[in-house]
């Protein structure tokens, strides 16, 4: 599994998979029914945070211009420290997730 959902009743035992496989948590949370947030953490892995901060930026702003989305909400979300949370439209967040994972085990991976 790449990712849960956060009301999931065994995301603690994802949580503590993802940590024994040293594999990325992803959780998804709904926020309305327009959209969805996709949380990562890889904090606790020997990678430079900021490096794969500033690509996951750079991927998601794409994503943002691609489907042309503008929302205030997705618009606060630029203004994270470190680039965790993804605002991603509802019917798109499963594939971003399991695309996100699969990148982020590569990048973990190298």
């Amino acid at each position: 599994m790449k990712f849960i959902y956060r009301n999931d009743k065994t995301k603690s035992l994802h949580w503590e998979f993802c940590e024994k496989n040293h594999t990325p948590f992803i959780e998804l949370s709904i926020i309305n029914h327009k959209f969805t947030n996709i949380f990562y953490d890889i904090s606790n892995y020997h990678i430079s945070l900021e490096e794969i901060s500033d690509d996951i930026k750079k991927l998601y702003l794409a994503y943002i211009e691609f489907c042309m989305l503008s929302d205030p909400i997705i618009e606060d979300s630029y203004n994270q420290y470190y680039f965790f949370n993804l605002i991603v439209k509802s019917e798109h967040a499963n594939f971003l997730a399991e695309k996100l994972y699969d990148y982020l085990l590569f990048r973990l991976s190298n």
